[in-house]
């Protein structure tokens, strides 16, 4: 059993815990925590979220619970990591929270720990207006914190929205005129090829079933594989041929067809079907927070007016759509005021909080209660339990 669980806080929620989901909250250090979670936790959450201190070594404003200089903060922060790596699942997300001040010795750290390979992107987030400084003795007006994202294995992707196809693209079909195509063996690829009055391309109302034409043209000729796949093998054909190639929609039709270049167009062809069409709405790193942050204080309810760096559920709440589903456990150390506790309730996530503060544990647990009680800012009553 893990040291210094807060069993006041245990007694204080005692509604049926959401199905499939748990929580926990614990007043540890993240290192010492994350250390004692490898033995039952180990590649077992699908999302970390960091929001450590970020040695400021300011004395006053923003953080300074934190005692929010350290000696010793690169060396704390690299184990941290590390645990992190080892708690993560294989296509589990690293998310970490920090200004300027020590964000390339952070990235370094996440790099030599993940692999600068796995390293996603910055996500700049923007958090005062520009014209309302504050801090009048500062030497530039600094309107922006970080987030760097990792993964543990570089080939995972966010979860993201498909943009379905526009079916009114979809207005070709192809018809072949014979059975005995002339057929050859190209990359392993057992392809068939239709010469002119082998078969015919018909131009009709678009339905489910017809095909997109592209124009093989520009990038779709040196940045898409089906392009770059015609201009190496398929244009040394010769022109006008209709060719059949396996293995190029495999989630599809499981094939694609391409037309060659004629006289009168030196370009190619290759159809697409609508198996394969939309594209993934991609998350963005344009986040802009500046008109949430001022009423942030509101967010938990009553009594939830923390001071130092306090992040919007909104922000939380992005993070998690592009990296976890429902039931995925989650993970936040430095829990500062539990938002990331309470957007996974809210977003049938589970979850295992902590902080090294005892304010910081007893806002948390405010916040719960107010969670429990419908007393957050949205009303809503929420039912959970926080286990031991």
């Amino acid at each position: 059993m893990i040291d210094n669980v807060i069993q006041e806080q245990q007694q204080a929620v005692q509604a049926p815990a959401a199905e499939g989901n748990n929580y926990k909250l614990f007043q540890q250090e993240a290192a010492t925590l994350t250390r004692a979670l490898i033995t039952g936790y180990q590649e077992a959450f699908q999302l970390i979220y960091l929001d450590p201190p970020y040695n400021t070594k300011r004395a006053r404003g923003s953080r300074k619970h934190y005692r929010d200089k350290s000696a010793h903060w690169s060396e704390q922060l690299h184990e941290v990591v590390s645990n992190t790596y080892k708690l993560l699942r294989r296509q589990g997300f690293l998310v970490l929270s920090i200004n300027q001040m020590e964000l390339f010795n952070l990235k370094h750290i996440c790099d030599t720990v993940f692999g600068s390979e796995c390293f996603i992107g910055l996500f700049p987030v923007k958090i005062r207006h520009s014209e309302r400084q504050l801090m009048i003795n500062a030497t530039y007006h600094d309107v922006y914190e970080y987030l760097l994202f990792y993964r543990k294995d570089k080939q995972t992707r966010f979860y993201t929205e498909q943009k379905h196809p526009r079916l009114e693209k979809f207005d070709h079909r192809i018809e072949t005129l014979t059975d005995q195509p002339e057929r050859r063996t190209i990359q392993g690829k057992e392809i068939e090829i239709y010469h002119p009055g082998q078969y015919k391309i018909h131009r009709e109302a678009p339905t489910v079933h017809n095909l997109r034409r592209y124009i093989i043209a520009g990038k779709l000729a040196t940045a898409n594989w089906s392009g770059e796949f015609f201009e190496r093998h398929l244009r040394p054909l010769g022109d006008n041929l209709l060719v059949r190639v396996p293995g190029l929609e495999n989630e599809g039709l499981g094939y694609r067809w391409f037309q060659t270049q004629t006289a009168k167009r030196s370009s190619g062809v290759y159809f697409q079907s609508t198996l394969t069409a939309g594209r993934p709405v991609l998350p963005t790193n344009d986040l802009d927070f500046t008109e949430i942050v001022p009423n942030v204080y509101k967010e938990g309810g009553e009594g939830i007016d923390f001071k130092d760096s306090k992040k919007p559920e909104q922000l939380l709440e992005y993070i998690l759509s592009i990296t976890t589903q429902e039931n995925d456990l989650v993970g936040d150390f430095y829990g500062g005021s539990g938002t990331t506790l309470a957007r996974c309730i809210k977003m049938k996530r589970s979850c295992i909080t902590s902080d090294n503060g005892v304010e910081a544990i007893s806002i948390i647990t405010r916040r719960l209660a107010n969670l429990r009680e419908g007393k957050d800012i949205d009303g809503i009553s929420y039912d959970f339990t926080l286990e031991s």
